[in-house]
């Protein structure tokens, strides 16, 4: 982001406005995100699909799984993550307890709406108060309603749109766009795949390997799914966008 003239005198504080009303921590957590991978979900009649793209480890004696961008929340609750993975491990447990705290209360579900509501609040509060900075992770959390599949995303000003499919991450106006043009009205989760894996390839500027996707479904009253590499691998297969692993040698 190219520093403005007199913008040093506002860009020190999340909780300090510019004069034109721009909170610059909030955009710098925005322009982090924007350094990671693409992420994308979308739904499907019955379904969703998430589906995130991760920078393979440069050697080979790392685990390319151990990178998570998909998380299971409870039952028929998922999310997808794009941004630093640390940041995004602490909203995800967020998550996780708010919802059991529901279950034990109200002896349901917590919905997907009520818990974006209240990830959103905290995410809103680190822009608000000095000594903190903003999440540098945008999520989209998804569940259903009476069975039927939706999403929220939430980024770090804490705010929460509702969608039916979208992308956060590199690219993500692009890929977004993408999936606004290609999205029908009714999809199985064979074609949302696809879909979803196709959005993701739109966001990356070279080929990549199927081990570079996390890939997870989630179903109604269901842990979120998380494909294995070789399931994954086997459903792309031919698909033009997908490439060799690219690996740095390592230092002898």
């Amino acid at each position: 982001m190219e520093m403005q003239p007199g913008q040093m005198a506002y860009d020190r504080a999340s909780t300090v406005f510019s004069p034109d009303g721009r909170l610059f921590q909030v955009e710098y957590a925005l322009q982090a995100i924007q350094m990671g991978g693409t992420a994308v979900a979308v739904t499907y009649d019955s379904g969703i699909v998430f589906v995130a793209y991760r920078n393979l480890p440069v050697s080979s004696l790392a685990e390319a799984g151990s990178i998570e961008k998909s998380f299971a929340i409870d039952a028929g609750l998922g999310c997808v993550t794009a941004g630093l993975i640390a940041d995004s491990r602490v909203l995800v447990e967020f998550l996780r307890v708010e919802a059991q705290r529901h279950r034990l209360t109200y002896g349901e579900p917590a919905p997907y709406t009520l818990l974006g509501h209240a990830l959103g609040t905290l995410l809103q509060q680190y822009t608000q108060f000095g000594g903190t900075r903003p999440f540098a992770v945008s999520l989209l959390l998804g569940g259903f309603n009476g069975g039927v599949p939706g999403l929220v995303e939430l980024d770090p000003s804490g705010a929460t749109i509702g969608w039916k499919a979208y992308a956060i991450g590199r690219n993500r106006r692009a890929v977004a766009d993408y999936l606004e043009e290609k999205l029908p009205d009714h999809l199985n989760e064979e074609s949302a795949f696809k879909l979803a894996v196709q959005a993701v390839a739109e966001g990356s500027p070279t080929p990549f390997a199927p081990e570079a996707l996390d890939v997870a479904i989630l179903e109604p009253d269901s842990e979120l799914r998380r494909l294995p590499t070789p399931e994954v691998a086997r459903r792309v297969q031919g698909l033009p966008f997908i490439g060799s692993p690219e690996r740095r040698p390592a230092n002898r």
